[in-house]
């Protein structure tokens, strides 16, 4: 009975892999977008300290509940915060279009993680849909921006 269980967590893992690697390769090549990654995260590997020179920029990560996208190969190994949430020039934040699957409000940084037509957030207990492109403020600071939904 053990074998059969071992061979089915194996078969499991192998297809989780699988379906990790499927996604990845779709967000590298900008089909699979913020809110296809967030519906599928359960597929995104975590984020960890390594090195990411040859990690194809546009691979998902997860970290903290964030789904975030690899904007500039980097060597995280190396001592220091290195997390997507502190590094921000080397990451892009993903949101999604889905209201029930709105991650909390990221402050964008400069170009990467504005929140365009129709992209929701949660700020405040409240969900948000962003009704302007390239939207950097939060709802509280520009809530002509923002529709609570």
């Amino acid at each position: 009975m053990a074998d059969v269980v071992a061979l089915a967590v194996e078969e499991l893992k192998k297809r989780g892999a699988e379906d990790a690697a499927a996604l990845a390769t779709r967000a590298v090549s900008g089909e699979a977008d913020g809110t296809e990654l967030i519906e599928k995260e359960e597929a995104v590997p975590t984020w960890r300290q390594r090195d990411y020179t040859s990690v194809p920029v546009g691979t998902p990560y997860k970290w903290q509940e964030q789904v975030y996208k690899l904007w500039q190969q980097h060597d995280a190994s190396q001592a220091g915060d290195w997390s997507p949430d502190k590094a921000v020039s080397l990451w892009d934040v993903c949101h999604t279009t889905d209201p029930d699957r709105a991650k909390e409000y990221v402050a964008p940084q400069g170009s990467r993680g504005l929140y365009q037509t129709g992209e929701c957030c949660r700020y405040g207990g409240q969900v948000y849909r962003s009704i302007i492109d390239s939207n950097s403020w939060a709802p509280d600071a520009y809530p002509q921006g923002w529709e609570a939904i």
